[in-house]
């Protein structure tokens, strides 16, 4: 079998993901991700402040309504103990509203600290979003700078898809099923050059030993295998 226009389709895909690794590998796409990723980070924060900040005032409402339904659950026993005779039942009231004020002390010193817990989640949350405002501002030059450098790339790229992409036609069904299986696996080259006498009758690219029953496929000029253990296609190169 003729594995020539495979081969040159093989070769361009190459150069194209060449080229492709070379933009995903600049300094452009790195300072680009970077300062998308600082975004998030800084979005993160704003978003958990905000649910922080809900919450503190949700509970500050809840506490506060208990504040005032004991305050009015103290306002009941003013004057109670100047009509109580029985001392064991003015011990009750007298400790029914020292508990009630403790309540009280307890549940503003909860508001205290709610307060400068909200505070604190104000300052941050403005340092943050400066900060988000600085950050944003890297992305956009950042993404100038990856786009202008995509640009640059732009017209080698679509001439080499376009002389891709026109071997097609030529290229086996098969053939071409059995190249996109292995290149989506990211195992390129998927057809491999063998000479028996040079390979010790391993696999060119995975280095495992080929079988028996594979090497008997490969003898003359067009033949071709599996690799058993990279699945890879072997064949013998054309004088």
């Amino acid at each position: 079998m003729n594995f020539e226009k495979m081969l040159e389709y093989q070769r361009i895909d190459q150069e194209i993901l060449a080229l492709e690794n070379e933009v995903n590998k600049s300094k452009e796409r790195a300072n680009l991700a970077l300062a998308k990723n600082n975004i998030a980070k800084s979005t993160e924060i704003i978003n958990g402040l905000k649910a922080e900040a809900t919450n503190l005032l949700a509970n500050y409402n809840a506490v506060q309504e208990k504040i005032e339904a004991l305050k009015a659950e103290l306002d009941e026993y003013e004057g109670v103990l100047d009509g109580v005779q029985d001392v064991a039942e003015t011990d009750y009231h007298i400790r029914k509203v020292s508990a009630i004020n403790d309540s009280i002390s307890a549940l503003e010193k909860e508001v205290a600290l709610g307060s400068k817990r909200i505070d604190e989640i104000n300052e941050k949350y403005k340092k943050t979003w400066d900060q988000g405002v600085k950050d944003t501002a890297l992305y956009k030059s950042a993404k100038a700078d990856y786009d202008k450098l995509v640009e640059s790339f732009r017209p080698q790229v679509a001439e080499k898809v376009a002389a891709r992409d026109a071997l097609k036609a030529e290229i086996p069904e098969k053939m071409f099923a059995a190249y996109t299986a292995l290149r989506n696996g990211k195992k390129l080259p998927a057809f491999v050059p063998f000479d028996a006498s040079k390979s010790s009758g391993c696999c060119p690219r995975c280095g495992m030993e080929v079988a028996n029953d594979t090497l008997a496929r490969l003898k003359s000029a067009g033949d071709f295998a599996e690799c058993p253990n990279c699945r890879r296609i072997l064949f013998i190169p054309e004088k």
